[in-house]
């Protein structure tokens, strides 16, 4: 398959931005495009006071974020996850007409897969929809039969379908795409009342993605091909159930079931099904911090604007907790008579004051982890409330002296790092003084929803005295995916660029690139590129390296060895072809296309194709640029527009890209 990005032609004739009509199957792009001598980990308070924010450790900022719109969630990670949705009369359909559908990505078609179960595929009156045993087809049964299968299926690993089970009348149909790929008359009972199961059945786990998953009793939506949903479904008349289509778990149907994960790696994931219809922009779009539990945190030196007394104020922060609890900020040295710190789950606020009595208040909700969630603290004329997601999850009144003995405030920890948050963070905003409308209800009842959490960066409000958007980082994911993470004297440089201005340097010495969250690329096609320039191609220069620390196993790295570029799976050497020169920029492309793996050079295969890849990828969550799993065989050199695509960009010899790689996908 050929590159898909083509610029679009205005009416005044003016060339727009290029074009990638598969860009919802880009995991990750960054064109290393920013200031020169720019990092990740210089933070900008946005605030009036403009604090001078210190970053300890390795903590990092990039464009993962919570305000977008094209959510899936990821049930990969784990065995059996799944999410429960709970039992309900709006899950039993009768003999009636209905409505399940969804997309779907797969990692891999092996074996059995299962977005939803309502009991087990033999319980009468249950629903169940699976696949066949790795055929991708997709069928629903209930009292161990099949009541509807799909007759034709292109179902391939790394590429999103949308899936949709409609019955009308007594006619049961199955579509892919919307495309009607099998129907059956039918008039089952399906008068279960149990538990709805989504991503498993307890046996067999969707490995891959799911989004946008609505339920819809008493109404057929198919009833003929039709064009699948191009942007976010919405909860239209008859919806039970609506989920898998935001930043945290929930259902978005007016039924409001609690949607709960099971084993705390199911994940909510930006790398959606939809086409993005707007380039990237930190200011507009949002970013985040990502702090990894081991020493790392942000702190500004402290006055008198985090100290509250026993006046009003507020702090709210947007987080995504990916380790265990950690406090997730601090103004408390251990041992002093005052300060505060709050910790993530439950989210809390503890107050040390009048000579170390303690206080505070507390949600009393453990949140999930490997989702986001929006937490508000905030007093009002002497009432503390706390809020999650907009809810009023407690309130006291309280007479708390709370102020700040540390002389430091802390975001990602407390006080000299303690107490270590693992996760990410954004949104972070205190304000002393009288807080937002919706921050101090008069509402005292514990439940009530006050307000929707934002849905955009945060701005400097009135009394605002600290605001950390995260949006300073100049090695960023332009798919907005992924923070990353730059070691040693990694930056962004004019030294030397293949496209625009700038390019990531790495010195040979400790320098590489740390991709967080990496999707895997399991059994489906895939493309790794990048243009890369080397100040010296003597010894061993890793590229790009997926195995975990220290380990091996069906992973993929790139070394360039003696000027000679090497392809490996784990350690088996699957090429070792072509002679790069120093002080040259290069385009290079791994390409899985069925079972044949390429390398292409400047566009040109180099070596043998590995024509037996049938290689489940695996998902480490880590991808290194500029080093191996070893931290060893350092780069010294340029890279500039990198990507990875779930699909075959390049089948056979092609001309290199001669502008950056597309930002969007419509």
């Amino acid at each position: 398959m050929s590159i898909v990005a083509k610029k679009i032609m205005m009416g005044s004739g003016a060339v727009g931005d290029p074009v990638d009509d598969q860009f919802n199957r880009v995991s990750f792009l960054s064109h290393f495009e920013g200031s020169n001598n720019g990092v990740n980990n210089a933070f900008d308070d946005g605030s009036a006071s403009n604090h001078t924010i210190t970053a300890n450790g390795n903590v990092t900022q990039g464009s993962f974020n919570p305000y977008g719109t094209n959510w899936a969630v990821d049930f990969s990670k784990d065995a059996n996850p799944r999410l429960s949705c709970g039992s309900s009369s709006d899950f039993t359909f009768g003999t009636g007409d209905f409505t399940v559908e969804f997309f779907v990505f797969f990692y891999s078609l092996t074996s059995y897969q299962t977005p939803m179960s309502a009991g087990y595929s033999n319980d009468s009156g249950g629903m169940f929809i699976q696949t066949g045993n790795g055929d991708g087809k997709f069928q629903f049964r209930s009292g161990g039969s099949s009541l509807v299968s799909e007759t034709t299926s292109d179902a391939e690993a790394n590429k999103w379908y949308h899936i949709a089970f409609s019955r009308q009348s007594g006619t049961l149909r199955v579509y892919r795409n919307g495309v009607q790929t099998g129907t059956a008359s039918n008039s089952t009972n399906l008068n279960r009342t149990g538990n709805i199961l989504i991503g498993s059945d307890q046996d067999f786990n969707i490995d891959g993605l799911l989004s946008n998953f609505r339920l819809v009793k008493g109404t057929s939506l198919y009833n003929s091909n039709f064009t699948p949903p191009a942007s976010a479904l919405t909860a239209v008349t008859n919806t039970k159930l609506l989920t898998l289509q935001s930043n945290r778990f929930v259902d978005n149907s007016a039924s409001g079931h609690t949607v709960t994960p099971n084993t705390g790696k199911e994940a909510v994931s930006a790398f959606g099904p939809f086409l993005t219809s707007t380039v990237y922009d930190p200011a507009v779009n949002g970013a985040s911090a990502y702090v990894d539990g081991s020493g790392d945190y942000l702190n500004c030196t402290v006055n008198s604007d985090f100290s509250f007394g026993t006046a009003d104020f507020s702090i709210e922060y947007y987080t995504y907790r990916t380790g265990a609890d950690g406090a997730i900020f601090g103004a408390h040295l251990g041992g002093q008579a005052d300060g505060y710190y709050s910790y993530t789950s439950p989210p809390r606020l503890e107050v040390f004051s009048n000579g170390g009595g303690g206080g505070g208040i507390n949600s009393n909700e453990n949140t999930p982890k490997n989702s986001w969630f929006h937490v508000v603290i905030s007093r009002q004329s002497g009432r503390l409330r706390i809020f999650i997601d907009g809810v009023l999850k407690n309130s006291t009144t309280t007479a708390y002296t709370i102020n700040n003995d540390s002389r430091m405030f802390v975001v990602g920890g407390v006080t000299n790092g303690a107490g270590p948050y693992n996760g990410y963070i954004t949104g972070f905003r205190v304000v002393n003084g009288s807080c937002a409308a919706a921050y101090q209800t008069s509402s005292t009842t514990n439940g009530a929803v006050i307000f929707t959490p934002p849905t955009a960066p945060l701005t400097a409000v009135t009394n605002t005295k600290l605001l950390l958007n995260m949006a300073d980082g100049q090695a960023i994911d332009s798919a907005a995916q992924h923070n990353l993470t730059l070691y040693g004297n990694a930056k962004i440089s004019t030294g030397q660029a293949k496209f625009g201005n700038t390019s990531l340097y790495l010195d040979g010495s400790d320098d590489y690139l740390v991709v967080n969250n990496h999707q895997a690329y399991g059994t489906g096609p895939f493309t790794i590129e990048m243009f890369f320039r080397l100040d010296s191609v003597s010894g061993s220069r890793c590229l790009y390296d997926d195995r975990p620390d220290g380990a091996s196993g069906d992973y993929i790295s790139l070394i360039i060895a003696s000027g000679a570029v090497n392809f490996y799976v784990g350690t088996t050497l699957k090429v070792n072809a072509g002679s790069i020169s120093a002080n040259t920029f290069y385009h290079i492309a791994l390409c899985r296309s069925g079972t044949d793996t390429k390398l292409f050079l400047d566009g040109t295969q180099i070596g043998s194709t590995f024509s037996s890849d049938t290689t489940n990828y695996l998902n480490t969550g880590i991808l290194r640029v500029g080093t191996n799993r070893s931290y060893s065989n350092d780069l010294a050199g340029y890279i500039d527009d990198f990507r990875t695509s779930h699909m075959a960009r390049y089948t056979s010899n092609f001309s290199p890209a001669t502008e950056p790689f597309a930002d969007k996908g419509q």
